[in-house]
């Protein structure tokens, strides 16, 4: 009986982990950026999805990786988060560290794309040739 549980929760876990997808990686190598297309939804010019950005060493902060529920706008070429966590282990994974100081929302464990006025942040330009362009690329297709 121990072992077929066993078995039932790394296969849960398993399909979890598969929702992840590589996007993009930096260019010096440093970062992975993965994409939940599972829940990406998109609304005219809009992509909204959730994105897991995964250090190989730690950020200043003790930061491995961070989760955000980001917003892409296809037609303007800017970008903006609504909720966003870091963590101290790869994957969102570990212990959830301090904010930035950024006014959005904690991500919570849900993979949920609705929003919430209170947690919108103002919009960014996304430069061409970054990581940001990769996934506004790579996402606007969808």
């Amino acid at each position: 009986m121990k072992n077929l549980l066993s078995a039932a929760l790394l296969l849960c876990a398993a399909q979890a982990w598969a929702a992840w997808e590589v996007l993009t990686i930096s260019a010096d190598k440093q970062v992975v950026i993965y994409a939940d297309t599972t829940t990406l939804r998109r609304e005219g010019d809009f992509v909204f999805t959730w994105v897991i950005y995964n250090r190989s060493t730690a950020a200043p902060d003790g930061a491995m990786s961070s989760k955000a529920l980001n917003q892409y706008d296809c037609n303007q070429y800017q970008a903006r988060s609504w909720e966003q966590s870091f963590f101290d282990a790869p994957m969102a994974s570990g212990n959830r560290l301090a904010g930035r100081g950024r006014n959005v929302c904690e991500a919570g464990d849900a993979l949920d794309t609705r929003t919430e006025a209170r947690c919108e942040s103002p919009w960014l330009p996304v430069k061409r040739g970054t990581t940001g362009e990769d996934l506004l690329r790579a996402l606007c297709v969808f």
